[in-house]
């Protein structure tokens, strides 16, 4: 990123502010002590979504129009992506990728093996799973890591997503919703509870990268992740795109929606240095900063009118492609969040909770619950879809 911003503008030198230990939630920690004593970086990363509108709200960003506007930067990104850092009608950063949530990787070999095509329905999936686990008694099916909670939401997520459609996913998370008397959500989770038995036992103590290292070991065939997985098959266990591991999104019924979130940056309201961080927003918009930004970091590129072809495999390779076709089907993932920022952890609770002890009506009873108690139909009016 450092060299695309240096070769534009060799005369910026960056002063980088890394946390000890890495990671979303330390960064966050950090940056919010950081601006409550009035120490403002220039900019900071931050996701779309919930935690964007939590800085908006708390006056911490610029509002980024004019720049917008200088760089058209609406007519060559997705409008669900626009819409995910757009807060009252402004837009309040630059985002230089999109993550998708909802991607089922599985072990090639042993789907050639026993002859069976990748799921992209709950139903398959069962079915997947039921093969898998008669052929293999030494393999459970779906490997999960539980211990950051969020995995476990991603995959009831995509259960939701099956049973309900997209319109019903964003106004379940918008709070429009009435669960008390809703089947979908019911359904959902009873099918959740179908799945108990294909997953590793030991779930809860596993991050969502040692459930993909399942995968690589030969523990369990299937894990459910988002594009960073990518990086954790090829540089964790060796195995190779296309080789060793496939990937379909997961469910592409009724129709194939993508769960997403962005990286973007913006500007802080008490920048010291708002030229240089303003020439740096125009880089991050940029080809050259994106395309080798992404390809490493794993996601998609933000921008439609990059070549597809610039990823080295063919899973993004056609991700990317399909958004490029199909800009509509993108929503708010776990991680970007439709949900209040302060629900978000409150909902994986639910869920994880569920999955150690299944009780659908006390789910529903805690669901229903959350939404009122975090106002979410008010806080979560912003988002709008497509």
């Amino acid at each position: 990123m450092f060299k695309a911003l240096q070769a534009a503008y060799p005369d910026i030198e960056v002063a980088e502010n890394p946390n000890p230990g890495g990671g979303g939630v330390n960064q966050r920690v950090v940056l919010q002590s950081r601006i409550a004593a009035g120490d403002y970086p220039d900019t900071f990363q931050t996701l779309g979504g919930a935690e964007l509108k939590n800085y908006v709200d708390s006056g911490v960003l610029e509002p980024l129009d004019d720049l917008w506007t200088e760089l058209d930067y609406a007519s060559v990104i997705p409008g669900p992506l626009a819409n995910a850092v757009t807060i009252d009608g402004h837009p309040y950063v630059v985002p230089l990728n999109m993550h998708i949530q909802n991607i089922l990787y599985y072990n090639m070999a042993v789907f050639d093996e026993l002859s069976i095509e990748p799921p992209t329905t709950f139903a398959e999936l069962l079915a997947a799973c039921e093969a898998i686990t008669t052929a293999r008694t030494d393999m459970v099916c779906l490997g999960l890591g539980s211990k950051e909670k969020w995995g476990d939401a991603f995959v009831f997520d995509s259960i939701l997503l099956e049973n309900g459609g997209p319109e019903y996913y964003v106004n379940l998370f918008k709070g429009g919703v009435d669960l008390s008397t809703d089947e979908v959500y019911r359904t959902s989770l009873e099918q959740f509870q179908q799945l108990v038995p294909y997953i590793n036992t030991d779930h809860s103590s596993l991050t969502w990268d040692q459930a993909v290292g399942l995968v690589g070991s030969g523990g369990a065939a299937m894990t459910l992740m988002g594009t960073w997985a990518i990086g954790a098959f090829t540089k964790g266990s060796n195995w190779e795109p296309g080789v060793d591991f496939g990937a379909v999104t997961f469910p592409q019924s009724p129709e194939r929606i993508l769960l997403f979130h962005p990286d973007a940056y913006g500007m802080t309201v008490q920048a010291p240095h708002p030229e240089a961080t303003m020439d740096w927003l125009r880089v991050v918009a940029t080809p050259e900063l994106q395309i080798p930004t992404d390809v490493t970091q794993g996601g998609l590129f933000a921008r439609t009118d990059i070549d597809p072809m610039e990823f080295p495999y063919p899973i993004r390779q056609e991700l990317q492609t399909y958004v490029s076709e199909n800009p509509d089907k993108l929503i708010l993932d776990q991680h970007g969040s439709i949900l209040p920022a302060a629900a978000q952890p409150a909902y994986w609770d639910i869920i994880s909770a569920f999955l150690v002890e299944p009780d659908v009506d006390s789910a529903v009873e805690a669901t229903a619950s959350l939404m009122d108690t975090f106002g979410v139909a008010e806080e979560s009016a912003w988002y709008s879809w497509p």
